[in-house]
């Protein structure tokens, strides 16, 4: 079992939602975000090749369908800096690019954004409201012949809001890469990123000044899946700037633990703030930094993860809670 879930670490930490869990016929959580004040999450919910955007009350748990797509995958929702819009990745099918749509958070006006020839996943907002930030693959399918195929050769862009004035952020071609983070004054963003021959790292860019990373991070946490090539992931920016908050393995009672973890920028001192996660993915921060909400995942007995909730961290206490959601149909 522990090298499956090894396997799973280093693969389906990675993929974008819609394809890691393609082809399972019970409802998933695939993705998520957290509103700015931390009292609603968007989550998309899928079966099969098909998921859909739900935003879903924190106090009361009760979830509502934002979209009315009948086909196609959404997923990788984000919310505006004050909470009104939201936006997300959704995947057509029958062999159309993935587009990025922009809405109100109550579902409304919801319209495509910059439409290209090219895969546009994991929008995120630039904290003034002007820009967004996010990834594009360039290549679908498989370096090697016993693997499956996956989005490869990721890239990052930002784009004002309107669409226009696309950059590109980073001079690199990603075997893998994960959703962006940015910080709190616009100026950077962290990703976790894999190259083809390298090790995954947690990078800083400069959004200002594209390019090379301006920041290379490889923390090392107790009891670590793999010191060679730890296993990292769904890095956060903290809205002081000075920390970050992201997702390492390490080996647990029953396999590995996925647990969330601090890093300090300046000295490199880590914080473990959860303990025995299991499998656990799609960390995200609330811009208040008073919450983080993550996923954990339930294996089928071929050890494949087929069921997952959310679970709130309080980054003061410490406290992890599960969210007990109804209304995902």
């Amino acid at each position: 079992m522990r090298w499956l879930l090894k396997r799973i670490g280093v693969f389906l930490l990675f993929l974008h939602p819609l394809m890691a869990c393609a082809g399972k016929s019970s409802g998933q959580i695939r993705s998520l975000a957290i509103s700015p004040d931390g009292t609603i999450i968007a989550v998309d919910f899928g079966r099969g090749n098909t998921s859909f955007i739900y935003r879903v009350n924190v106090d009361t748990g009760i979830a509502t369908r934002l979209t009315d797509a009948k086909t196609g995958a959404e997923s990788g929702p984000a919310f505006s800096p004050d909470g009104r819009r939201i936006a997300y990745a959704y995947l057509p099918g029958n062999g159309a690019h993935s587009g990025i749509v922009i809405g109100n958070v109550d579902g409304s006006d919801l319209r495509p954004w910059s439409p290209s020839e090219s895969n546009d996943f994991s929008p995120v907002f630039s904290p003034d409201n002007k820009s967004i930030v996010f990834s594009r693959s360039g290549f679908y399918g498989s370096y090697s012949p016993i693997a499956q195929p996956h989005p490869h050769a990721w890239s990052f862009y930002a784009s004002d809001l309107d669409g226009t004035n696309v950059r590109e952020l980073t001079s690199e071609s990603f075997y893998m890469a994960s959703p962006a983070s940015v910080s709190s004054d616009g100026k950077n963003m962290v990703i976790v990123k894999e190259g083809f021959n390298t090790s995954r790292e947690i990078a800083i860019y400069s959004l200002d000044r594209p390019g090379k990373p301006i920041q290379l991070l490889q923390p090392h946490v107790a009891k670590e899946a793999d010191h060679k090539n730890p296993i990292l992931n769904f890095p956060n920016y903290m809205p002081d700037k000075k920390s970050i908050l992201f997702m390492a393995a390490s080996n647990g009672k029953h396999g590995y633990d996925y647990d969330v973890y601090r890093v300090d920028l300046q000295t490199g001192s880590l914080d473990r703030l959860t303990n025995g996660n299991s499998y656990a993915t799609d960390l995200k921060v609330s811009a208040d930094g008073k919450t983080a909400v993550f996923l954990k995942w339930r294996f089928d007995w071929h050890g494949t993860p087929v069921k997952s909730e959310p679970y709130l961290l309080d980054l003061q206490t410490h406290k992890v809670t599960p969210l007990r959601i109804t209304g995902l149909d």
